[in-house]
């Protein structure tokens, strides 16, 4: 049996690449003088002038000139550190149960495959798929590529487990309606503290909901932004 994890707001709450950038400021202060390329970024994107990949790369760039080995050291902290004690309880427990009954399982994400893989290998999963923000060199480039066909989100998702072989899976975890594509291709449907929407958009879905609340909102954001 084939099984599909979403990872952000579905194995925890918030987002990762946001728990990320605060993670890697409040260890390097100094590197918050990205905002002064991020704030004006946000500014186009609100427009429609730049695109949602675009913002990534250039949300990115508070690591901006890190050495390769740093990173990693980084991302391995961080996932030791913060995601895995940040766990919803009964989501590692699922997740347990299908490594335990020999299932395939798949973390699909749409966060930078830098931590997601060391998590999905901390975890057990046998196969992940993420973003894959490429650092060709020595160091973390401006503006760091997301090669085609992009950001791992939405209809992406589903191509990019195509590619792996995945086009059809026997359950799908996800807190969020972008994965309704992914979701298309799952016969069942487990959503996790999902919104009233999602849940009339799928009434036949599992619910989880766990005791922990979502980490969501401006001011988190904001938060974040600035390694509070």
């Amino acid at each position: 049996m084939t099984v599909i994890f979403d990872m952000d707001g579905t194995l925890f709450a918030g987002d990762s690449q946001l728990r990320f950038a605060r993670w890697v400021l409040r260890r390097h202060g100094w590197r918050r003088l990205y905002l002064l390329l991020v704030v004006p970024g946000l500014a186009l994107r609100v427009l429609g002038l730049l695109s949602g990949q675009g913002m990534k790369r250039l949300f990115l760039c508070y690591a901006w000139g890190m050495r390769r080995d740093e990173l990693e050291q980084e991302c391995f902290a961080f996932v030791q550190q913060e995601l895995l004690p940040a766990l919803y309880a009964p989501l590692r427990e699922r997740l347990e149960q299908h490594l335990a009954a020999g299932d395939e399982t798949v973390l699909c994400s749409a966060s930078p495959m830098w931590w997601v893989s060391i998590l999905a290998e901390q975890l057990g999963f046998a196969r992940t798929i993420a973003t894959p923000v490429q650092v060709p060199g020595e160091r973390v480039p401006f503006l760091p590529h997301i090669p085609p066909p992009g950001n791992n989100r939405g209809l992406v998702k589903v191509e990019r487990l195509a590619a792996c072989g995945i086009t059809h899976a026997q359950v799908g975890y996800t807190d969020s309606m972008t994965d309704l594509p992914m979701l298309s291709i799952c016969e069942r449907a487990v959503l996790v503290n999902p919104s009233a929407r999602f849940v009339r958009t799928l009434p036949q879905a599992e619910i989880i909901r766990t005791s922990q609340r979502r980490e969501r909102g401006v001011f988190l954001s904001l938060r974040c932004l600035l390694g509070w």
